[in-house]
């Protein structure tokens, strides 16, 4: 269980516009997807239509509500988001969240093909995350902060 910051209102501002800026990348055969918050993909809306479905979501499990771990401890918990994902038959694939300067390390995450949105903040709350990337076919990607 990881603890829960109290952020000041100024703290959430920074965090989402680290997270708004952010480059999200899903990594499929040798291809690189590239998507930003507020734009739609075209790639990406294609490779929708290749599994058919109409939603999708990237949520990571590194550094719960923005407290930076190790990275053997971020791996830990992403092999048990990836582990949680595929009991519940998800298409997923591999995924990153990187700032554009390369400051940070870049997190490791996981594109959830075919997932709602109520869905996809439940797992986001679940694995302590402040924020997820949505996204439905032919829309623009959205950043939904899902910690009250």
């Amino acid at each position: 269980m990881h603890f829960r910051p109290k952020f000041t209102s100024e703290q959430i501002a920074a965090l989402r516009l680290a997270y708004e800026q952010a480059v999200y990348e899903v990594y499929r055969s040798g291809q690189t997807i590239k998507l930003s918050i507020g734009e739609d993909s075209p790639q990406l809306n294609d490779l929708m239509r290749a599994y058919q479905v109409a939603s999708w979501a990237i949520i990571t499990a590194s550094n719960p509500y923005s407290q930076c771990l190790t990275e053997s401890e971020n791996r830990q918990l992403g092999q048990q988001l990836q582990e949680y994902l595929q009991k519940l038959n998800f298409s997923v694939l591999q995924a990153a969240g990187k700032d554009r300067r390369g400051e940070w390390t870049p997190e490791q995450s996981f594109l959830i093909l075919g997932i709602e949105a109520d869905q996809a903040i439940a797992i986001g709350q679940k694995f302590a995350q402040n924020a997820i990337v949505y996204g439905k076919l032919n829309q623009p990607a959205k950043l939904i902060w899902v910690q009250n």
